[in-house]
């Protein structure tokens, strides 16, 4: 199961698009970038089409945040996974409902991802302090309350992420005791689930589980 350092470094890596483009809007503003690199040169080297510059450095960001996206995720998720598909860790269960997270459910990423972008001005390191310092403060919140189900590096670990019901016990068991069923957030390489089958799940953290179908009936 995942300790605190998981989450942050998940989150950390989130943001990295908006690290990028702060980081480098607030070096090409103030003048620190090598010179070939400076508002002159390149302005020259374009034919004043300095929007150019600005799509190349937008496609590189995007293709960097993608790859470390990729590798961090598929570097998070290698122990758990294991476990789950050689059905030497976690525990069996049934799946008794599931469906896909709404999109409502990625809004705050989004507007925490965009805004401070969109709204000021990187040329001041005021500004930039304050954005670095509310993006960790986003982060720390996110950590401590166990939110990574709306994690967008989940869109390229090659994952389904559900939320669903899972249990451990017969129905016989739960109609008994309605306890025994667990409201979970399902991490699962198959595109659909199978109510009639039985996985195999191991908690990453809180009520966050990776699955795998299971070749065994008990």
């Amino acid at each position: 199961m995942w300790s605190k350092k998981e989450p942050i470094i998940l989150w950390t890596t989130a943001y990295a698009p908006l690290f990028m483009l702060m980081i480098g809007g607030f070096l090409y503003r103030n003048n620190l970038l090598p010179a070939w690199l400076g508002r002159e040169s390149l302005n020259g080297l374009l034919g004043g089409r300095m929007w150019i510059a600005e799509v190349v450095f937008l496609l590189v960001v995007l293709g960097a945040s993608l790859l470390l996206y990729r590798l961090v995720i598929v570097w998070l998720l290698r122990d758990t996974e294991k476990k789950v598909v050689s059905q030497r860790g976690g525990r069996m269960y049934a799946v008794r409902r599931f469906e896909k997270l709404p999109a409502s459910d990625y809004t705050f990423f989004l507007m925490t991802l965009l805004l401070p972008r969109l709204a000021l001005d990187y040329s001041s390191i005021t500004n930039f302090a304050v954005s670095l310092l509310m993006i960790v403060f986003i982060i720390a919140v996110f950590v401590k309350t166990d939110t990574i189900a709306t994690c967008p590096l989940f869109f390229v670990s090659g994952f389904q992420v559900f939320k669903g019901t899972i249990s451990a016990y017969s129905l016989e068991e739960e109609a008994a005791d309605k306890g025994l069923r667990q409201e979970v957030v399902m991490l699962v390489r198959e595109k659909d689930l199978d109510l009639g089958a039985k996985y195999r799940g191991e908690p990453l953290t809180g009520k966050m589980y990776v699955i795998s179908r299971s070749n065994k009936e008990n």
